[in-house]
């Protein structure tokens, strides 16, 4: 059995130059989907409401009690709570819901707004949660792009450890942004002693997440090639023992003709 809603949202305009008195005004549509899968006999729940600062958002419950909000603004996941209430996201408290600027938390913080209107699907199961990234050029020109999942995850950082990304080339942005550090991760476990933004290229399709509360999240993905790990340490010291972010990415630039597509997949699941 299976619940869906289905509702358009607009994309930024997409510039043509950039020379802001130039930029060309043009508008895409996207769509967001959730969806719900139960057994045979369990009720399920899929509501509308109004959510912070007036912004409309969809509510998803299961019978057996996990649930999930979805802003339709960025088709930005905000929640998802196990039945025993435990949310694994986390939001920001810097996070503004004004309809301008992307939410700060979930998946996916910051959703690309490049190219043409992307699509964002979200299933919601009892005990798992996927993501789906599809990214058309209706354009008559081809066009290139990056992107990530920018996913925060509730931790507790002094517990937080990854595993999955031994033998990847890494480029570590601690101390400059601008000329990572490259090398190889020796690791089977990486740990967050301190700041941490680092790039992983081929990287693995299964991460696994141990959060610090005592919860494993195994994160399974298709056509994400590379990862990102992040924590702002006391950049943002009101927050930063309380999440982690653990990126699906695509570094490398995707070259896409008219008419083209890229479809990449996240399944996130936990014991």
């Amino acid at each position: 059995m299976a619940a869906c809603i289905s509702v358009a949202f607009p994309v930024v305009p997409i510039p043509s130059s950039s020379n802001p008195s130039l930029h060309r005004r043009r508008r895409f549509a996207g769509n967001v989907t959730a969806a719900m899968s139960q057994t045979k006999d369990a009720s399920f729940g899929v509501k509308v409401v109004e959510g912070i600062g007036g912004l409309p958002k969809v509510c998803l419950s299961t019978a057996y009690g996990s649930e999930a909000e979805i802003y339709l603004f960025g088709a930005c996941l905000t929640s998802w709570k196990l039945e025993n209430g435990k949310d694994l996201l986390f939001i920001r408290p810097d996070a503004v819901f004004n309809g301008k600027k992307p939410i700060s938390g979930g998946i996916p913080h910051c959703f690309p707004q490049f190219g043409p209107g992307p699509m964002q699907q979200v299933t919601l199961h009892s005990e798992s949660f996927s993501t789906a990234l599809s990214i058309t050029n209706t354009d008559k020109k081809p066009f290139s792009f990056t992107t990530a999942l920018h996913t925060y995850f509730s931790a507790s950082i002094s517990g937080v450890t990854v595993e999955g990304l031994k033998g990847c080339k890494a480029l570590n942005k601690d101390p400059d942004p601008a000329n990572p550090i490259e090398g190889k991760e020796e690791r089977d476990v990486v740990t967050f002693p301190g700041f941490v933004d680092c790039i992983y290229l081929g990287a693995s399709n299964e991460l696994q997440l141990e959060n610090g509360l005592g919860d494993t999240l195994t994160i399974r993905n298709t056509n994400w090639p590379d990862t990102v790990l992040w924590n702002p340490h006391t950049q943002m010291e009101s927050c930063y023992r309380d999440f982690v972010c653990v990126e699906n990415a695509q570094v490398g630039r995707v070259q896409l003709k008219p008419d083209q597509a890229w479809v990449a997949e996240q399944n996130i699941s936990f014991t």
